[in-house]
């Protein structure tokens, strides 16, 4: 009889035992899955803005995006969405709603996206854009996250900066001279005001120049290189010698006549300035001058 009744006790309490036995595997996994919900929020924010091009019809900016991710776990981006505003009116945007970059657990990630706009399409926002050497700027948008359990969430970013507004040399006519003529040709002369109204230094260069007057060539030619200080102007006087047997006695005439000459005036060259991304950008200027002896 002792025998029986140790067994019915053992077995009596292995039911109890089971319940216990599962109960903590329950309370486990239950930790277990808690820990898996434990998720911090990623940080996104902008790290810079830089100029990847810039020309005086258009600049190219590269929006350096940064996201960290301080959980235990890798994620990914689930796109970006950035406005570039001026004057608070939305100009260029970058949506990328299926980029996706990949975030280390613990650690971050960056990726540079790029945005292109016009200077017309800041003229149209800015009323006094032609008096201003630079304008101010915001960057806003957002960053998604693909986040476990979570789902997508959105991170707002925002960065502010200040652009330059490149401008053309202005180019002024000052004074044709006719400085001898004679029966065996011509000396001339042509005085220009070149201005830089930037705040960076530009440079001319293959500055090339051509002259005529009643439809006949005075002369053309080339100079290498000028180099304009940021605001400064630059006076250069442009030297021309025309032989008889390339002028012609109808052209000497007109020279020689104290009646008022119509000269034409072209000068083209190649803009350039030390700043980064500047891309070279053509310069062309034809205009007509009557020039009294």
């Amino acid at each position: 009889m002792f025998f029986q009744k140790k067994e019915c006790s053992f077995y009596g309490q292995l039911p109890l035992y089971i319940f216990s036995v599962l109960l903590v595997v329950l309370l486990s996994g239950c930790s277990v899955f808690q820990k898996s919900l434990d998720v911090s929020k990623p940080k996104a924010s902008i790290n810079s803005v830089s100029i990847d091009k810039l020309s005086t019809q258009s600049v190219t900016l590269l929006v350096d995006v940064e996201v960290t991710n301080p959980n235990v776990f890798a994620l990914k981006t689930a796109g970006f969405d950035l406005d570039l505003l001026i004057n608070d009116q939305r100009i260029a945007s970058v949506a990328q709603p299926d980029a996706s970059l990949s975030l280390p657990a613990k650690g971050n990630n960056n990726i540079q996206l790029p945005v292109t706009l016009t200077f017309d399409q800041i003229m149209k926002s800015v009323s006094d854009f032609d008096d201003k050497t630079e304008i101010s700027y915001g960057v806003e948008g957002k960053v998604v996250i693909d986040v476990p359990v979570l789902g997508n969430i959105n991170m707002p970013v925002s960065f502010s900066g200040v652009l330059p507004i490149p401008k053309q040399p202005e180019i002024t006519f000052k004074n044709f001279n006719v400085d001898k003529i004679s029966l065996s040709g011509a000396k001339l002369s042509v005085d220009l005001d070149i201005k830089n109204p930037n705040v960076f230094d530009i440079d001319l260069n293959n500055v090339n120049y051509q002259l005529g007057a009643q439809g006949e060539s005075l002369g053309t030619g080339e100079i290498k290189a000028i180099n304009l200080p940021q605001g400064k102007t630059q006076s250069i006087s442009i030297p021309l010698s025309i032989g008889m047997s390339d002028m012609g006695m109808s052209l000497y005439r007109i020279l020689s006549s104290s009646d008022p000459i119509a000269v034409d005036i072209s000068v083209g060259a190649e803009v350039d300035a030390g700043i980064d991304g500047w891309k070279s950008t053509p310069l062309s200027l034809e205009t007509q001058q009557m020039i009294t002896r």
